[in-house]
């Protein structure tokens, strides 16, 4: 199963080389089929008119193109023809008006004629590496080297006698259809013989056998199928290296992606390459990058939750222990004395008091967290609502002999919910009081840049340690002394509120100095507004 793709890409590979390398011997086939054929009839007709130049001067021509050998036959007595010289008539009735084919041999039984054309034809047969014939046009006969010396007389097949004709015209021609003649495949190239006065006296036809072009033919379609099996051999052996590269990074990438099925989103994939694959790898890699994320925000939110449910747990519980324990003394009637009963009371109101600001900090965090909560955005301008959390706050801060000054530029035109933006400025003012001692300051500055706006919130109280500093957002953050009445969720509320308006919320903070909260946003353009 793990190498089927392997197995089917090679294969595929394969079968296209096939394929390949079948239509490229079909056309090689094809075109050294027609070269062979040309170069061939080239030769032929190289040779057929270069014979044709020098017969009408050889002597052994002349007698035969003139008239023949004379009475050839009756030079032979009947008692010494043997079955292989007898007479064979095509057509005797039509002698007169088709052709005679004549073939001589040499041996010392012809009468000396005979011999001496045989020779004269069998030497031309020897020099041209095929079958050689002279046609004299005077007599319509074809003069042929040969052991069978019987005359044969008859028509020419038509084909045959159309390239004869073409021959005797002065022209050079070249056929196949002389087989049936001369009983084999041949390619036959005939040329005209031309005498002193410029007049056509014959042809001279050399037939050359196929057999020898057919088999330059299979020795090249050998070495071509030779060489392509060599060439699918290493073609295979290329392609199987080839598709291993090819699949050692898939496998490789199909490793990660188990892992990141088992929860390990750390493997990465180890793969660079500048192609389809390398960026495939690049995407897995990311992933997991992105998974390892997840998961340790998961991780985070989990721990969150269970730091929610415990922090809640804790908040809940030491002021219901505290109603529950003074519930139980004043139902017992142990306390007897009304200031005392009192004095209790006014304690389980308290209690009370922090279940309530509780409760409703919960509600409006989870209101405020929740995608679905929209809030009334307008055009206003900031300074307003920070002026009235200013003075919403002065009861507070003057208890305390902390003043409250406020610096704010001409406008900070802003778009925003009014009431939830006079919110944010009262908890970090709140915030600013409660953590600066008798007699201190607190400044609320608020300034116009080119695009944008900033309000700073500074107090200069006890401070926060670095290592709380970055925790100070979260809700139930552990508090300061000096807040043991605060909830831990009011810079929590104040975060979200400035991020469902696209504000920014930071806090810088220094142990022993004081601490400054920061809020920035992008003010209205001057048609906005």
């Amino acid at each position: 199963m793990k190498h089927r793709l392997t197995r089917r890409l090679l294969a595929y590979f394969s079968l296209t080389l096939l394929l390949f390398a079948l239509l490229c011997g079909a056309v090689f086939s094809w075109l050294f089929t027609r070269y062979t054929q040309q170069v061939y009839e080239n030769e032929l007709r190289q040779r057929a008119q270069t014979l044709a130049a020098a017969i009408p001067s050889l002597a052994g021509s002349q007698q035969l193109l003139a008239e023949g050998v004379a009475d050839e036959n009756a030079a032979i007595a009947p008692a010494s023809r043997s079955p292989h010289h007898m007479m064979r008539h095509m057509g005797a009735g039509r002698a007169q008006h088709g052709w005679c084919r004549q073939q001589y041999s040499a041996g010392t039984a012809e009468p000396a004629a005979v011999n001496q054309a045989g020779q004269f034809l069998w030497q031309l047969d020897q020099m041209m590496q095929g079958k050689v014939w002279i046609v004299s046009a005077r007599n319509r006969t074809i003069y042929a080297y040969g052991e069978n010396t019987d005359r044969e007389d008859g028509e020419l097949p038509s084909a045959v006698a159309d390239i004869l004709q073409q021959v005797l015209a002065g022209q050079t021609a070249v056929s196949r259809d002389f087989g049936t003649l001369i009983d084999m495949p041949s390619l036959t190239v005939g040329a005209p013989l031309v005498g002193a006065d410029g007049a056509v006296i014959g042809a001279v036809l050399i037939h050359r056998p196929l057999q020898e072009m057919q088999q330059t033919l299979r020795d090249g379609l050998q070495l071509l199928l030779i060489s392509v099996l060599l060439g699918l051999l290493l073609s295979g052996i290329l392609a199987l290296l080839l598709t291993r590269r090819f699949m050692n990074p898939l496998y490789r990438m199909q490793a990660v992606a188990r892992s990141f099925a088992q929860e390990r989103y750390s493997e990465r994939t180890g793969i660079s390459q500048q192609d389809e694959i390398g960026m495939l790898a690049g995407d897995i890699d990311r992933l997991g990058g992105r998974l390892e994320a997840a998961r340790q925000e998961r991780e985070q939110l989990t721990q969150q939750r269970q730091d929610f449910l415990s922090a809640i747990s804790h908040e809940l519980r030491t002021p219901l222990t505290v109603l529950r324990g003074t519930a139980e003394l004043l139902v017992s009637g142990l306390v007897k004395h009304e200031a005392e009963r009192g004095k209790y009371l006014h304690q389980m109101m308290e209690n009370l008091s922090v279940l309530e600001r509780l409760v409703g900090d919960l509600l409006e965090l989870s209101r405020l967290q929740n995608p679905g909560f929209t809030m009334e955005m307008t055009p206003l301008d900031f300074r307003e609502a920070i002026q009235e959390a200013a003075g919403s706050i002065q009861p507070v801060a003057a208890a305390k002999a902390v003043e409250v000054t406020v610096k704010l530029a001409e406008s900070l035109p802003v778009a925003g919910d009014y009431g939830r933006l006079r919110q944010l400025v009262v908890i970090l003012l709140d915030n600013a009081v409660k953590f600066s001692a008798t007699g201190q300051t607190v400044e609320i500055r608020g300034q116009r840049e080119q695009d944008s706006w900033q309000v700073t919130v500074e107090d200069h109280g006890c401070g926060i340690a670095a290592a709380d500093l970055p925790y100070i957002f979260d809700r139930f953050h552990a508090r300061r002394e000096n807040n043991a009445q605060g909830t831990g969720m009011g810079l929590a509320i104040a975060r979200e509120i400035a991020s469902r308006h696209g504000f920014s919320l930071t806090c810088v903070s220094e142990q022993g100095i004081g601490t400054r909260f920061i809020l920035r946003g992008s003010r209205l353009s001057e048609t906005e507004e």
